[in-house]
């Protein structure tokens, strides 16, 4: 086997050698050459052929990998137009910042929720930061998008490129949506001449601003590229923090890596097994992840590694016992978790998770707001002796098939909206229901609500498959009730005199 083969294949894996002995048999004439091309541009991951091949980039890849041999030959170009003038030839126009309160000015074209962290203060101390404005930004209304594309024409009217004020200059555009779209910070494939042909040069010419690692064109999803010139895989990004296989994170690309002996980077948390703590990275998130408060003071730490998951057992206290049981797998993204110890979980709980599949919190009483909020993953859940449940439960799940909340008694907003797969839930002892419940669902063909007293708005709205509902002791329902679920037919419900003709109108049966 050629020598150049066996090294790509102790550091990338057998599959990635046989694509790049396919891909490149003239670079392979070079001895050192590919393996050094490799090296210099992705850091070492058996998962990179696999991701390739799944997004059929073997084609960019190839051109990527050949274009490195002489970039700095292809770099080479005459700009005569500053930035501003490409960039109105886009239609855009272009504003430069040079205090936090020229920043501040631009949080007005962000809806609250997709607000970038740029607005949290303090980003011109580490960059260079620009906006780019459509001309006709007041003609491009959010609401007429109602599936978010990162490269729409809405995500694309307010752009902020910013560039690090290291000598590497490396680039983010970063999207109007922010992270309501995947990879938000890498908008245009982070390649200023994919808004409009020669705007890297003249940023470089008429800024300074000369980017030492060019993108070339390339993008992965799920991979980021840093100040080293490398594209890292990652597991989440969270305002412009990158949290990556192999205890690395991004930080607005700067690349910290944390030795394997005392730490584990598990989703966006960093576990430090000689100080036995574990906490968030990034401290300033506008709503802290409670997961690390629910676990307290640690005692002392196993780890169990199995072929493709590793399992981190933790005591809380002097027994023998072990408390908390937190299952990563081969990623380091957390998978299941069990803690059989904490009664009250706080707002935020794993918002950004999207891993995971199984949870058991046999003593939890009460469940704060966002709890999952993103997670899509979930087919088992016990939560025994949960009494009160937050706002935004589950909010994206599209997995769990069945719920029991045996001892719930109140449900919070927009609880399990838009679930996909959901088919049953018992809910025994709820009294009080608020808005937006089971709002979206579309496979539900059996609930259990028997002492439910009080519904807000939006209960069951554009539910598509539950066809009777039984509410023997409701006393008041608030506005849409049932509005748009065309299949249920039959409701048992105590006589309420403004919903009894609206059913009726409807075509249920009462």
């Amino acid at each position: 086997m050629n020598k150049d083969l066996k090294i790509i294949k102790k550091k990338y894996g057998e599959e990635m050698m046989h694509l790049c002995r396919e891909l490149f048999p003239t670079l392979l004439e070079q001895e050192g050459l590919l393996p050094k091309l490799l090296h210099d541009n992705f850091k070492e991951s058996r998962s990179l052929v696999k991701d390739i091949i799944d997004n059929n980039l073997e084609e960019e890849f190839k051109n990527y990998i050949y274009n490195q041999v002489d970039v700095e030959n292809n770099y080479e170009e005459v700009v005569s137009k500053r930035p501003e003038e490409l960039l109105k030839e886009a239609g855009y126009k272009l504003y430069e910042c040079h205090s936090e309160e020229e920043i501040q000015s631009f949080k007005k074209y962000y809806a609250p929720r997709e607000s970038l962290c740029t607005f949290w203060g303090g980003r011109l101390n580490r960059h260079f930061v620009f906006f780019a404005i459509k001309e006709n930004v007041d003609e491009i209304k959010r609401e007429n998008f109602p599936k978010p594309e990162r490269q729409d024409e809405y995500g694309t009217s307010v752009i902020s490129i910013q560039f690090t004020r290291d000598n590497s200059h490396t680039l983010s555009i970063k999207n109007r949506y922010n992270h309501t779209v995947n990879n938000p910070d890498s908008t245009f494939s982070n390649n200023l001449d994919n808004i409009i042909p020669g705007l890297t040069a003249s940023f470089d010419k008429y800024y300074g601003l000369h980017q030492s690692h060019l993108q070339n064109s390339f993008e992965i999803p799920g991979y980021v590229r840093a100040n080293d010139g490398k594209y890292y895989k990652y597991n989440y990004e969270i305002n412009n923090i990158y949290y990556c296989e192999n205890n690395v994170i991004i930080d607005n690309f700067e690349v910290k890596e944390y030795p394997h002996e005392q730490y584990i980077v598990l989703d966006y948390f960093i576990l430090d097994l000689k100080n036995k703590q574990i906490q968030t990275y990034w401290n300033d998130m506008e709503i802290e992840d409670s997961f690390p408060k629910t676990i307290g003071t640690i005692k002392d730490i196993k780890i169990e590694n199995d072929k493709d998951n590793k399992n981190i057992l933790i005591k809380t206290n002097d027994s023998d016992e072990v408390d908390v049981i937190i299952t990563l797998d081969k990623n380091n993204r957390i998978i299941t978790y069990k803690n059989n110890k904490v009664e009250n979980i706080s707002n935020s709980f794993l918002e950004h998770n999207n891993s995971l599949t199984s949870i058991k919190l046999p003593n939890a009483k009460s469940i704060g707001d966002s709890f999952l909020n993103n997670n899509r993953s979930l087919t088992s859940i016990e939560l025994p002796n949960a009494k009160s449940i937050g706002d935004s439960f589950l909010e994206s799940n599209d997995s769990l098939t069945s719920l029991e909340l045996p001892n719930a008694k109140s449900i919070g907003d927009v609880f399990l909206f838009r679930s996909k797969q959901l088919t049953n839930i018992e809910l025994p002892n709820v009294i009080n229901i608020s808005h937006g419940f089971l709002m979206n669902v579309s496979s539900l063909e059996s609930v259990n609500f028997p002492n439910v007293v009080s519904i807000g708005d939006l209960f069951l709205y554009f539910d598509s498959s539950l066809t009777s509902l039984e509410l023997p002791n409701v006393r008041s329902v608030g506005k849409h009730f049932c509005d748009n679920s065309r299949n249920i037919q039959t409701v048992n419900i105590p006589l309420i005199p403004e919903l009894e003709e609206k059913l009726k109108e409807q075509g249920k049966h009462l």
